[in-house]
């Protein structure tokens, strides 16, 4: 059988829309230039006909508009995230520090990792290579990540708490008191029997532990990732998990008025008007330090919000701007309020207009830190140690709508951007039903007393 010859016009087939030709293997390879590049089809093609069909379908796609640069998605997902960020000028100094955080704790390092061969670093791929399947074992390594840096965290915290000198003396069989100094023998004992340490106590953590921190950098990941699909860098976000980036925020809990004026009791006193205002009030934690004395106004009853304290780990805090344009409002506040903000600026307020309202003796600003460690005595004071600061806004909510606030007013009145985030506060306060069963029972009372026909 003699092999018919291939001409060199027959291997090679150039057209308007581009170059087929015949490869030494006998397979075809498609390519096209345009704008001085040369785009040339990722395989080969068994026939010219097939080859002449992928330059079809490109020309196609550049007519309708939907044609993407195949070397667009040829840039790494770390470097894409930390341009965007730094894009990002309509962010806060936190929200800044948050993303900066969330990308460098669990969207460019490697994730669920020991060694290369193990885990997901999405950091250092390529755009164009990262797909769904491609998230969903990410976000699986995230979530058993976060579970073990959970649990690994609360068995030092346990750790801290055991003397290992004494578990060792009570495994020997010494006699040792649980509390008290230890004799200088006992630490030469144990010292001398090579210092063990006692084995790290086994925790339990919830099923659904850290799912918070995953959650938040899932929607990080799909808005840096929406960015590139509208840049043209990817056809599609590659970020379809259904509900991965839906919250599931537990209950709030609530205080009741008599439970705020404890708090504020067992609060310092130069703190203790901030718990009246805050749980009233509904303002934010770091909308009320900021509070400075021309802010308040005790004729009208109000405090303007046009600020927030704005703290980032490692630096001074600073003020910027409210959460929201929403934020920015005049709260009015109670009589019983008024009186005892005006107490508390007679006698710890500085005299001048710009004077911080609530400060630390030594006149610094209330810090996060600060402020948790205090109201966690207050709060551990009185038998509500599931309250934190937060809840004393939803407090305020509650309390709001318990007066008889519609949402619409509460959605004001704490600066909500949308209704929903002023709704979630409204069921904590819906006695509707309560008050429907009580009414049913009134109905059924009367109903039974009242003389009935008997059937003929």
């Amino acid at each position: 059988m003699t092999r018919r010859r291939v001409t060199a016009a027959q291997r090679r087939s150039p057209g308007a829309l581009g170059t087929v030709e015949q490869l030494p293997s006998g397979r075809w390879r498609a390519f096209y230039r345009r704008d001085g590049r040369k785009f040339t089809a990722a395989g080969t093609f068994a026939t010219r006909a097939e080859g002449d069909a992928w330059l079809a379908g490109e020309f196609a796609d550049r007519a309708r508009g939907v044609w993407r640069d195949p070397e667009a998605g040829r840039i790494e997902l770390g470097t894409f995230a930390a341009e965007w960020l730094a894009t990002r000028a309509d962010l806060s100094a936190q929200t800044r520090a948050l993303y900066a955080h969330t990308l460098a704790m669990w969207i460019t390092p490697r994730i669920g990792a020991g060694d290369a061969s193990r885990g997901i670093e999405l950091g250092g791929m390529h755009l164009g290579d990262i797909t769904p399947a491609t998230v969903r074992t990410w976000y699986a390594a995230a979530l058993t990540t976060a579970r073990e840096r959970i649990a690994e965290r609360r068995a030092a915290d346990l750790a801290r708490r055991v003397d290992p000198v004494r578990t060792w003396a009570r495994a020997q069989g010494l006699p040792v008191a649980d509390t008290g100094r230890l004799s200088p023998a006992l630490v030469a004992a144990w010292e001398k029997a090579g210092r063990p340490m006692p084995p790290r106590p086994a925790v339990h953590v919830p099923e659904n532990a850290g799912r918070t921190a995953v959650t938040n950098a899932y929607r990080l990941l799909r808005a840096v990732l929406n960015v590139a699909v509208s840049d043209g860098l990817l056809d599609r976000n590659p970020c379809q998990i259904r509900g991965a980036g839906e919250s599931r925020s537990a209950e709030r809990g609530t205080a009741s008025p008599a439970e705020v004026a404890a708090l504020a009791a067992h609060m310092p006193r130069r703190l203790a008007a901030a718990v009246i205002l805050a749980a009233w009030s509904g303002l934010r934690a770091g909308e009320l330090f900021a509070l400075a004395r021309r802010h308040v106004d005790l004729e009208r009853r109000t405090v303007t919000v046009e600020r927030a304290l704005v703290e980032v780990k490692g630096q001074a805090a600073t003020f910027g701007t409210p959460k929201t344009v929403k934020s920015r409002r005049t709260v009015t506040l109670p009589g019983f309020v008024v009186d005892a903000l005006a107490e508390h600026l007679a006698e710890f307020t500085g005299p001048g207009p710009d004077a911080l309202v609530f400060t630390l003796d030594s006149g610094a600003p209330v810090t996060a830190t600060r402020r948790t460690t205090l109201f966690g005595r207050a709060r551990a004071a009185v038998g509500r140690d599931d309250l934190t600061w937060h809840d004393l806004r939803h407090t305020g909510a509650t309390l709001a709508y318990r007066a008889g606030a519609s949402v619409p007013e509460v959605q004001r009145r704490l600066g909500h951007t949308t209704m929903r985030a002023a709704q979630t506060y409204a069921h904590a306060a819906d006695d509707s039903d309560r008050i429907i069963a009580a009414r049913l029972d009134e109905l059924f009372a009367a109903e039974s007393s009242a003389p009935r026909l008997r059937a003929v």
